[in-house]
């Protein structure tokens, strides 16, 4: 399965279009699965490079927990 046309989030990259999905992901997941109110407020791919930032969407604070899991997509 590959990642859905059309969609917000990157498709192939580098010519690399292979399903990249593990554990509990599926090849076209996209965003912030099972944290109400929350986004990528930055993806890391302009400045600051490499910082990720998931905001809240209504200002109240939420958690991430230890068994949480985040697909990071790293080009070489």
């Amino acid at each position: 399965m590959k990642a859905k046309s059309g969609q917000k989030c990157r498709g192939p990259l580098e010519g690399n279009d292979n399903p990249q999905a593990l554990w509990v992901f599926s090849a076209d997941a996209c965003g912030v699965y099972g944290v109400p109110h929350a986004a990528i407020a930055h993806a890391g791919r302009t400045d600051p490079v490499g910082t990720i930032v998931i905001q809240s969407l209504d200002s109240k604070n939420f958690t991430l927990h230890s068994g949480d899991g985040m697909l990071l997509r790293v080009i070489g």
